[in-house]
């Protein structure tokens, strides 16, 4: 009955720089390690996907926790944590969707604009377009996509399971990746849909905590979204 704490990383850079946190990012990932030193909590393991923005977190984080001279277990790379990629998903599928929905083209020329005052917008036709796209993607609607399938995806993430739960009662595992695979782990947890799941991916903050038992090797969702470290509601982001 090992617990996991599945952590989202900070806030990134703009779409065209995604993968580096932000100043803020970078932030609340040392709140989010204060917070952890705070409670004191004895890890057994740590894992980190492999991408920047994802090690970065996890480095900050662990520095913190250090810094009050607690010690960590060794930092394991695991790509299996890795996100899936937008931008490649938007350029398989936005230049069909520009062709066949006149109201995702509208968007998608309003949110080229939005970005340039806002390269973090998250609402508008910018969360609509992602949306979009990304249903486009569930739903394996254009076959001829060459990049990783939302199945494929999926199923790399939910096989970390097989390693989480040979971790014993009591033990606590770190885990720094993305939003959607915290949403894959929430949504095997409660049985939900591919529907279901992406709306949880719109509403996970960065640096938040989202906590898993296993349960006879099973997932169990304790809490979602938690961000005890984020008292002040500026530094709360979602991109």
């Amino acid at each position: 009955m090992a617990t996991l704490y599945l952590i989202r990383h900070g806030q990134a850079g703009s779409r065209d720089n995604y993968d580096v946190l932000s100043t803020l990012g970078e932030r609340q990932a040392r709140l989010l390690g204060a917070h952890l030193a705070e409670q004191q909590i004895a890890w057994r393991a740590m894992y980190a996907g492999e991408l920047f923005r994802q090690q970065q977190t996890a480095r900050l984080v662990c520095d913190a926790i250090r810094e009050r001279y607690l010690s960590l277990p060794e930092l394991v790379t695991d790509e299996r944590w890795n996100e899936f990629s937008l931008a490649d998903v938007y350029r398989g599928m936005a230049p069909r969707l520009l062709l066949d929905d006149d109201d995702f083209a509208r968007d998608y020329e309003e949110m080229q604009q939005l970005l340039i005052a806002d390269p973090h917008a998250t609402r508008g036709a910018a969360g609509r377009c992602d949306r979009a796209v990304i249903e486009a993607w569930m739903e394996d609607r254009y076959p001829s996509y060459e990049g990783e399938s939302w199945e494929s995806f999926r199923q790399r993430v939910q096989s970390s399971l097989e390693d989480l739960k040979t971790y014993g009662k009591g033990e606590n595992v770190a885990v720094f990746t993305s939003a959607t695979p915290i949403a894959i782990w929430v949504g095997a947890a409660l049985e939900l849909s591919p529907a279901r799941i992406l709306r949880l991916m719109a509403v996970l903050y960065n640096a938040s905590i989202t906590t898993i038992k296993l349960w006879q090797e099973e997932p169990v969702l304790l809490n979602f979204n938690t961000t005890p470290h984020l008292l002040d509601v500026s530094v709360r982001t979602f991109r």
